[in-house]
């Protein structure tokens, strides 16, 4: 199975706890920036009640690893970000993808790890025969 696109991305937490600090409406509209609607609906009706720790690791882990994901997949397709959805696989994170039609037979493979102040995401994608 051929690699199609490799992407990695680092992220200072930080950057998204001072948008989650500034307060309730400004995490919405990032949310609904960033999240697809899958997302969103979850975020709204579980993470947004657990206070701002667990929103800033939620949406640092997305934006973390669709910027990764955006990187491999360019510049076969430019994703949006409403065109991945990150949600938990067992104990570890999947992506699901809308993939344009030349790209239908393709997987990603998506990992994530902390450490810290740091986020770094990784994705491989690859074409099924």
């Amino acid at each position: 199975m051929p690699i199609l696109g490799v992407g990695v991305d680092l992220l200072a937490v930080p950057r998204i706890a001072a948008i989650v600090r500034r307060g309730p409406a400004y995490t919405r509209r990032f949310a609904r920036r960033i999240l697809s609607a899958r997302e969103r609906d979850h975020f709204q009706a579980v993470v947004a009640g657990q206070g701002a720790a667990e929103q800033t690791r939620f949406l640092a882990a997305r934006w973390c690893l669709k910027e990764a994901l955006f990187k491999a997949a360019y510049p076969r397709q430019v994703l949006r970000w409403g065109d991945v959805t990150i949600a938990k696989d067992g104990p570890k994170p999947a992506a699901d993808v809308a993939w344009a039609p030349a790209l239908a037979r393709a997987t990603a493979h998506v990992s994530l790890s902390h450490d810290r102040d740091l986020v770094v995401g990784y994705v491989v994608i690859e074409e099924h025969r």
